[in-house]
């Protein structure tokens, strides 16, 4: 789904991105903070005693200069789900001598991208979120990809207004809604 005269490559239809939204937006993508539970065991060894259920992602999506009208914040109150894909790829590999792999994520269709360390473009087919080469990896292979998410608002939105220069700024703070890994 595109937004006729947006900028942006940002799908969420909850948004209902215009022509004067999404002008220049910032993608900030982190794990929650729920996934860490680092501990030292006797011995001093690191153990991570966070649930795998736990490995989501935060997402904050900002507004940049030059945005003129707010996307359709109002609707959007703490706990609301929604579906997007934001334009900023994940990134994931296949070592020397393997073939397969299995994204974290579902990605978008027509988003996966396959490269060597050079960047030069590798064969692969996609089932599902499974990415497999066409022949074993020589070298390390990158995997780029749009992931397909399904969020909550976490916190509540921002929205700031100068009149004088009629310049609208914009927050959204989002986290992956879970208990569907």
């Amino acid at each position: 789904m595109s937004y006729e005269g947006t900028l942006t490559q940002l799908i969420a239809p909850n948004l209902a991105l215009g022509w004067q939204s999404g002008v220049d937006l910032t993608f900030e993508l982190r794990p929650i903070g729920e996934s860490s539970a680092n501990e030292r065991s006797w011995n001093g060894k690191n153990v991570n005693l966070a649930s795998g259920e736990f490995r989501l992602y935060a997402v904050r999506i900002s507004s940049g200069r030059y945005e003129y009208l707010p996307p359709a914040l109002a609707a959007l109150w703490p706990g609301d789900e929604f579906d997007i894909v934001p334009p900023l790829k994940l990134g994931d590999m296949i070592p020397t001598g393997g073939q397969s792999r299995t994204l974290a994520r579902k990605p978008h269709l027509g988003t996966v991208r396959c490269l060597t360390l050079a960047f030069e473009d590798v064969a692969f087919s996609l089932d599902g979120s499974v990415v497999t080469l066409a022949t074993p990896a020589a070298s390390p292979v990158r995997i780029f990809y749009q992931p397909e998410m399904r969020v909550f608002v976490k916190d509540p939105w921002e929205q700031t207004f100068k009149e004088r220069d009629v310049d609208v700024s914009w927050s959204l703070p989002c986290e992956e809604v879970g208990g569907m890994l």
